[in-house]
């Protein structure tokens, strides 16, 4: 397949790693800069001590029209009306978006496309530099239907350490991954620690659990103690991962929290739910936001 990935981010960065030595791949990033560091250097994975280079074709996006027979687009949610511009005018046969949160749905009812995909990653992938990721915990990509598409899809995309997983309902699937965004996230921002650490500490797991709590009465779809126990196996399985919201802290970047825990408090108000605890770490992080870089201990 012909593959353009929108997003030169630890996710599109693992992504074109990924489907590279199957797949004709593109990787569109948001500065000359990066393109060409990635083009004559190469891109650089490193796992379980291993240290492998992938020669990518890389380029910045919006210096030709899109082309492919898969766009996926793994940029952040505030950047995504960037972006919208070339999707409304690309060439192609499906489109699959990689998002937190669910704030960009809107978005996608206004492209023309017939097949559209949603997808939610469990790996946990730390962008070291402009070419350079680690991965810290392989795990699944989840993927369904927005518009059209069909399960077919995986069978072109998935290989024996790059898997995904077929979702009938999507909004199920979003709900699933909000909730570790929406607790893990600003939880490690706030607290400065890798998401092992949530699981490990008793005092932070306790505070997990009470955001589960909230979080489980405002999207019913998975009881507490099912949200809770999903919540405590993703940062089991990424233990050494630090989240890219704690990294956004940490660089002085505005962070996602509007896209995930500012649309789970609006859900709660429509529902007449109390969530004191998800409005206190939504102002807390955003009391961070954009603020000097923190000096690493």
């Amino acid at each position: 397949m012909n593959i353009s990935i929108i997003g030169g981010g630890a996710v599109g960065l693992f992504f074109a790693s990924q489907w590279s030595k199957d797949h004709c791949v593109t990787l569109w990033t948001r500065t000359d800069m990066q393109a060409e560091m990635i083009q004559r250097d190469g891109l650089y994975i490193f796992e379980n001590g291993n240290e492998n280079v992938q020669y990518i074709q890389s380029k910045k996006i919006g210096c030709q029209p899109l082309q492919a027979d898969l766009i996926v687009v793994a940029v952040k949610q505030y950047n995504m009306k960037d972006v919208m511009g070339e999707l409304t005018n690309a060439k192609s046969h499906s489109i699959m978006f990689i998002q937190n949160g669910m704030g960009h749905l809107d978005l996608l009812d206004k492209l023309p496309h017939h097949h559209i995909y949603t997808a939610s990653v469990e790996h946990g992938l730390v962008k070291i530099n402009g070419g350079t990721i680690q991965v810290n915990g392989r795990n699944k990509t989840n993927i369904g239907a927005f518009r059209g598409g069909t399960e077919e899809i995986i069978d072109h995309l998935q290989t024996d350490s790059f898997r995904f997983e077929w979702r009938e309902n999507i909004h199920h699937m979003m709900i699933e991954k909000m909730a570790a965004n929406a607790i893990i996230n600003p939880l490690t921002a706030m607290l400065n620690v890798k998401n092992g650490q949530i699981a490990q500490n008793e005092h932070y797991r306790s505070i997990a659990k009470d955001l589960c709590r909230e979080f489980a009465s405002v999207f019913s779809y998975k009881s507490e103690e099912e949200t809770f126990e999903s919540v405590l196996s993703i940062c089991k399985n990424t233990a050494y991962n630090e989240s890219s919201m704690l990294k956004d802290v940490k660089e002085g970047r505005l962070t996602e929290i509007d896209a995930i825990v500012g649309v789970l408090v609006k859900e709660a108000e429509k529902k007449g739910c109390h969530v004191p605890l998800f409005r206190m770490i939504y102002n807390m992080i955003k009391g961070k936001e954009n603020m000097p870089p923190l000096m690493s201990n």
